[in-house]
């Protein structure tokens, strides 16, 4: 019976196993044994190794009983603690062939102890996390970046994108077909301030195959008030640089270009399947847009402003695109301006961080819907929010 079951009806079935497999640990039951693959431990010179640990199972159907006993077994050396001492987790050398690719190279038998007697495990989580203390605690006190979440990269790798994590959401919700209609799509984003950066904090989270960003600014004070969350020692280097290197943590197809799109470069934006162009320079995203639509790259341009009125700020957040048609449509308007305001009244109005996310969440709306993630009923080619009156128009 226990071996028939998989890894999947036993997290169904046992909600602690379902924790450790959203927590990112590498599990697998096989020959009636619970895995946890790639623990990170100590060995006698306190360098750091990663070990295999193993348990078989109490079974009533596919629900895991209280424990029999307190071994478990070990593929790896015998672990130890920083002060080089090998940790008391009884057992000794024991081969045990689980599976042909996996034997044992140890047995474990570590006893719990109340009021100065052994005791049995109340359950076999407390098995699990007692062991699992145990052994992975002194290899990360003494290596900070290790982790025992080995499963994280395995299904990262697995699921052929370059997203460094596994597309958990997409799955719990039976999306996947969805999630994967950005599978080797090539995408731009040109400006790289307060929207922009909102941009890229979405679509690092999904399955494109590239996401280039192009900008020459580099990063100021005022800056990390505009950008999500927190970049450590950014300031004074090249946004592109900054961002690139936070959200290579999420995405491995991250593509920094600092430079500022002219007539002299635009070439460069040849060859992606969608850009988002935000600017804030009319005549600078005249000449992309008019690139771009006329060579029929699709795009989304940004925009957004505030001024003072007499009880506070207001303003507006506008996205147009994707096509020549909204470019015809809307160029030299409010919704696609091509020339600066004058005495560079621009300056004076105010960006803040929830209307440059807000501006954003617009853009990648319109361009999941552009490859049909979203559904789209409409056939605007521009959309206003207006902050006094929370209207779209």
């Amino acid at each position: 019976m226990a071996c028939a079951l998989g890894l999947p009806e036993l997290a169904n079935h046992n909600p602690f196993i379902r924790d450790l497999e959203e927590l990112g640990y590498h599990l697998d039951f096989v020959g009636g044994y619970f895995v946890i693959y790639g623990l990170p431990y100590l060995d006698d010179h306190g360098a750091l190794k990663h070990g295999d640990w193993a348990s078989p199972l109490d079974l009533n159907g596919a629900v895991i009983d209280k424990p029999s006993n307190h071994q478990a077994w070990w593929r790896g050396t015998r672990p130890f603690d920083q002060q080089k001492r090998q940790l008391r987790l009884g057992g000794g050398a024991h081969q045990v062939t689980i599976a042909p690719d996996l034997v044992t190279d140890q047995s474990f038998s570590f006893k719990l102890q109340e009021n100065g007697a052994n005791r049995d495990y109340r359950s076999f989580e407390e098995k699990v996390q007692t062991y699992l203390d145990a052994i992975t605690a002194p290899a990360m006190a003494a290596y900070p970046d290790a982790t025992p979440f080995g499963g994280i990269a395995v299904k990262a790798a697995a699921q052929g994108s370059p997203l460094r994590f596994p597309d958990m959401m997409s799955s719990r919700y039976h999306m996947n077909d969805v999630s994967s209609l950005l599978r080797g799509k090539r995408i731009a984003i040109v400006g790289l301030g307060g929207t922009g950066s909102y941009i890229l904090d979405f679509v690092a989270r999904t399955h494109v195959d590239l996401i280039a960003l192009f900008d020459d600014d580099k990063v100021h004070v005022h800056t990390i008030f505009r950008i999500p969350g927190f970049i450590p020692d950014a300031i004074g280097g090249f946004k592109v640089d900054a961002l690139a290197r936070q959200y290579g943590n999420w995405h491995s197809g991250l593509e920094p270009v600092p430079e500022r799109i002219t007539s002299a470069n635009i070439d460069r934006l040849a060859g992606f399947e969608f850009v988002f162009v935000s600017v804030d320079d009319g005549p600078a995203r005249k000449l992309i847009v008019d690139w771009l639509s006329a060579r029929g790259i699709p795009y989304i341009d940004c925009g957004m402003g505030l001024d003072r009125s007499l009880v506070g700020l207001s303003g507006f957040v506008r996205v147009t695109g994707t096509d020549r048609k909204a470019y015809d449509n809307n160029v030299g308007s409010a919704r696609l301006p091509v020339e600066n305001a004058k005495e560079n009244e621009y300056r004076k109005q105010a960006q803040i961080t929830e209307l440059n996310a807000l501006n954003a969440v617009m853009a990648v709306i319109r361009f999941k819907q552009h490859f049909k993630l979203l559904d789209r009923l409409d056939e605007a080619t521009s959309y206003i929010f207006d902050t006094a009156t929370m209207e779209m128009e």
